[in-house]
């Protein structure tokens, strides 16, 4: 990685044979993605300043346009308005135009952006009506309107610096089509994005295009976190190095991983970090082609190195932070507005080692509301806390982050036990080789489930793990029937959950699941553990039990 104040030192083109100027070129690709929400440098749920945010990353958007005058295309790879109060406070609260992180885009002066699946969390009306004020090019090639079937944005669009045509082609993971089925549902279709990227590909060879970047929000490759029968695979990014056509650089978002430069196949990936932590900075060194009759031909790529440039000591822009200012404001005033309050501290620290009232709080508002006999949830951030005192809006946002509505399906004891089953692989088997958290699975599913006991034996193997499991002291059979709330990401088979998207929905609600909370902790006034909390389940044997609450300490 790189500092702002080492962009200077960076030469366009390290090595190699210096050429005349009049035949080459350098253009400087720089990238976001995965913004969530982080306009400013401010986190909301703890009502301090933090390490990330666009309003850092236009001081070093900054520097290097003083440094490449006229040479740097900028261009964002998805999920930008949902994933934070200030996000979730002008999609539901108070909308205005423009939205104001469309409106810091616009600022920052974007050449073009792709959308995210979480673009589409709070339906398409407000992604309309949010996208309607953007001045920078929304391209995705393979998100469709209907009923006309027809590409909603721009497939592509072709941009010039320093003389350089350079393409830019957007593609969006089709998870949208399984975990905001309910929103898109006869209005966008989203197709997978491998076959939509020759035509994409075609229409900047078409405009003339001499350097072609691929925009893409899906991971580098690991799989689908749901079934694809049906529906496009999640994480593709690295598909595109292998087809007959292929871009020169590929930006890639969803995953939250970070790339710096990686070359398959003669195609360069990056990736910078969520939440504007970083920029991706990809440097592309061109040679133009001279012919005698015909003179200066068009440009050819000839070298692309990566950077990252992490934008924690980066000083926020005073002029974007301006224009934020009274945005800003607003989400702090409602973030910090009291709801209730706590005698003692509920914790999710050790959420996923041990059943805790906090989150037992988000089952037994999910079964109340639903009126199912189960619920089941995640600790979603394991950082959140009720401290003593008043509970505010900005706690409950950290506990629940996101925009899932709720939902209840009709279950079989067999399918419950895989339901389980699937959770308990978030850990390795015990004793191991000394790690118990399976980092490669996402706390977020991590599923804990109400109103049946269970125990996850970790001296087992995945696939046999659940045991003691009982309904009201009897051990459930496989053909025993009960109701279960979920959230919908989850009912949809979100995290790879492929025994639940088929069952039978008996309750369905277009409220978040943050706003019953909500409203929940307004109508009780004050919370108390004893009001929700019901041990239900348990990590054996006590060695494991230790060991899996040990990798949830506070790191020293």
């Amino acid at each position: 990685m790189i500092g702002v104040v080492g962009l200077i030192a960076l030469a366009p083109f390290p090595g190699g044979t210096r050429l005349a100027a009049q035949d080459s070129a350098h253009v400087v690709v720089v990238a976001t993605t995965d913004v969530h929400g982080r306009a400013m440098h401010w986190d909301y749920e703890t009502d301090r300043e933090a390490p990330w945010g666009l309003t850092r990353a236009a001081t070093a958007i900054d520097s290097l346009r003083r440094l490449y005058p006229d040479r740097v295309v900028l261009v964002d790879a998805g999920d930008l308005i949902q994933g934070n109060p200030f996000a979730a406070y002008f999609a539901i609260v108070e909308p205005v135009d423009p939205h104001p992180i469309v409106d810091a885009l616009n600022a920052l002066g974007y050449d073009a952006a792709a959308l995210g699946n979480h673009e589409f969390n709070f339906g398409v009306d407000v992604l309309t009506r949010a996208l309607a004020g953007a001045t920078y090019a929304i391209v995705s090639g393979n998100v469709y309107g209907l009923p006309r079937d027809s590409v909603a944005y721009q497939r592509v669009v072709v941009v010039e610096r320093g003389g350089v045509r350079v393409g830019i082609a957007g593609f969006t993971t089709p998870g949208v089509m399984v975990w905001d089925r309910a929103n898109v549902r006869g209005r966008v279709l989203v197709r997978p994005i491998v076959p939509e990227v020759a035509p994409s590909l075609a229409r900047l060879s078409e405009e003339r295009a001499e350097l072609k970047v691929a925009v893409v929000h899906s991971g580098l490759g690991g799989g689908s976190s749901y079934d694809t029968a049906g529906v496009g695979e999640e994480n593709v990014a690295v598909r595109l190095a292998v087809l007959p056509d292929r871009p020169h650089l590929v930006v890639v978002g969803h995953s939250h991983r970070r790339i710096a430069d990686s070359v398959i196949n003669g195609v360069h990936f990056v990736q910078p970090e969520a939440w504007a932590r970083s920029l991706a900075v990809a440097h592309v060194s061109l040679v133009r082609e001279n012919t005698p009759r015909a003179g200066p031909g068009p440009w050819r790529v000839t070298r692309i190195r990566g950077e990252q440039v992490p934008l924690a000591e980066v000083p926020p822009h005073p002029g974007v932070v301006r224009r934020l200012e009274q945005a800003h404001e607003r989400v702090r005033v409602w973030a910090g507005s009291a709801l209730g309050t706590v005698d003692e501290e509920w914790n999710a620290r050790y959420a996923r080692a041990e059943d805790t009232p906090v989150v037992d709080f988000v089952n037994e508002i999910q079964r109340r509301v639903s009126g199912a006999q189960l619920s089941a949830t995640a600790a979603f951030n394991t950082q959140a806390v009720f401290a003593p005192g008043a509970v505010r809006l900005r706690d409950v946002a950290a506990l629940y982050p996101y925009e899932n509505t709720l939902k209840a399906v009709r279950i079989d004891g067999a399918t419950l036990a895989r339901f389980l089953e699937k959770s308990a692989t978030y850990y390795y088997q015990f004793p191991g080789d000394g790690r118990i958290v399976n980092e490669s699975i996402p706390g977020y599913n991590f599923d804990i489930v109400s109103g049946v006991s269970y125990a996850i034996d970790l001296s087992r193997a995945p696939g046999s793990r659940i045991v003691q499991l009982t309904y009201e002291g009897r051990l459930i059979e496989p053909t025993d029937t009960f109701t279960l709330a979920l959230n919908n990401y989850r009912q949809g088979g979100g995290g790879g959950y492929d025994m639940l998207p088929g069952l039978p929905v008996v309750y369905d609600s277009d409220v978040s699941i943050r706003d019953l909370l909500v409203d929940a902790i307004r109508r009780a006034g004050t919370l108390r553990p004893a009001d929700y909390f019901k041990e239900s389940w348990r990590i054996i044997p006590p060695e494991a039990a230790v060991r899996a609450r040990e990798a949830f300490e506070p790191r020293r």
